[in-house]
C-alpha cells in the first residue's frame, strides 16, 4: 500500500468554512494526514433564511477552492472529493454552483443531506476517540446545522441534523456586544423550541458524555491551551467542564474586540464564538452532561477514512 501512494484530498464546504484535508492512504481504514487547510467563506451570509447562494458568496467559495486547488496539486492528490452541505443544500440556485465548480476544476460537488452528514461526522470522530464505557453524544456544530449522534461503541443508536447552525442564530438575533442576560435566555428558548426530539431521545438513554468535534470545539481547545490555532492533529482529549465554563464566562464578558486578543482565538470565529458556547453550555445543563471530550476529527476525516478502502 506504502508503495503506491495514495493520495486524496477531501474538501469540506460548509456555512462559514471552507475545509481542505490531504492525507495519503497507509492502509484500508487508516490515513497519515499531509496537509490541512480552513479558509473562511461564510457561503451562508445575507442568503440562508432566504434558501440562496448569493453571487458574493458563491465568488467567496471559488476563490477558496482555488487556494484549496493550488495544495491539491502540490501534494499530487489522485482522487479530490468536494462536500457541500447545510447553507449549499438549502439553497435554489445550489445545481447552478456546483457546475461552477465543475466547469472551473472538473470537480463533481457532493451536496449531501443532513443524514449522510451526521453519518460522515461519527465515521470521523468515532475513528479518533479511546474505548467509551457507556452512551455518549457527539455534537458538530456548524454554520448552518448542527448536528448530534447518539452512539453507543462504534454504532449509532440514533443521529439528526438540525438547521440551527450558528450563522442562522445571527441572522435571526441581533445581539449586543457581550450580549445581554435577557438575550441569551431568548437564544437558549429558541434552542429548546428546536431540540425537543434531541431531550426526548436523551431522557430514554441518559447520555453523560458529550463529544465536541472540530469548529468551535477546536477554537475552544486553543484557548484553554493558550496557543495560536494551528492544523496539529490532536485526535481527542478532555475538556474539564470546570475550564468550559470558565472560558464560557469570560466569552460573554468581553466584546467583539476584546475577545480577538484572547490567546488561541480563532479570528474567523471570533464573532461566532459567544453563540457557540451559548449553545454548549445549554446542552451540557439541559442534559446533565457529566464529561466533556474534544475532537479535531469531524466530517471530512469521516469521508477520508471511507476513500482509504476505495484502492484504484
Amino acid at each position: 500500500m506504502a508503495d503506491l501512494q495514495i493520495i486524496n484530498a477531501v474538501i469540506d464546504l460548509g456555512t462559514n468554512t471552507c475545509n481542505l484535508l490531504i492525507a495519503e492512504t497507509t492502509a484500508p481504514g487508516n490515513f497519515r494526514v499531509l496537509h490541512e487547510e480552513r479558509i473562511a467563506v461564510k457561503m451562508g451570509r445575507g442568503g440562508i433564511h432566504k434558501k440562496k447562494l448569493l453571487p458574493e458568496a458563491m465568488e467567496r467559495g471559488l476563490n477558496a477552492l482555488s487556494l484549496h486547488e493550488i495544495n491539491i496539486r502540490r501534494f499530487g492528490a489522485s482522487t479530490v472529493r468536494v462536500i457541500g452541505t447545510s447553507a449549499i443544500r438549502g439553497a435554489s440556485n445550489k445545481a447552478e454552483f456546483a457546475e461552477m465548480v465543475k466547469t472551473r476544476f472538473g470537480w463533481e460537488m457532493e451536496i449531501i443531506d443532513g443524514s449522510s452528514e451526521a453519518e460522515y461526522i461519527f465515521r470521523g470522530t468515532v475513528n479518533s476517540l479511546p474505548p467509551l464505557q457507556e452512551k455518549y453524544l457527539v455534537v458538530d456544530i456548524g454554520g448552518g446545522s448542527n448536528e448530534f449522534i447518539l452512539a453507543e461503541g462504534e454504532n449509532i443508536l440514533w443521529k439528526k441534523s438540525f438547521n440551527i447552525g450558528i450563522a442562522r442564530v445571527l441572522e435571526l438575533f441581533t445581539l449586543s456586544d457581550p450580549p445581554l442576560k435577557a438575550e441569551i435566555i431568548t437564544v437558549e428558548e429558541w434552542f429548546k423550541d428546536h431540540l425537543s426530539e434531541l431531550e426526548e431521545i436523551c431522557q430514554l438513554h441518559h447520555p453523560k458524555v458529550l463529544v465536541g468535534c472540530s469548529g468551535a470545539f477546536d477554537t475552544l481547545m486553543d484557548i484553554l491551551e493558550g496557543k495560536e490555532p494551528d492544523a496539529t492533529y490532536r485526535k481527542s482529549s478532555t475538556f474539564p467542564l470546570s475550564d468550559f465554563y470558565r472560558i464560557h464566562r469570560q466569552l460573554l464578558s468581553v466584546n467583539q474586540e476584546e475577545r480577538s486578543r484572547i490567546p488561541g482565538i480563532d479570528k474567523n470565529r471570533v464573532e461566532m464564538i459567544v453563540v457557540a458556547t451559548i449553545f454548549i453550555n445549554f446542552i451540557l445543563n439541559k442534559l446533565e452532561i457529566r464529561e466533556l471530550i474534544h475532537t479535531h476529527f469531524s466530517l471530512k476525516e469521516g469521508v477520508m477514512f471511507e476513500m482509504t478502502y476505495l484502492v484504484p
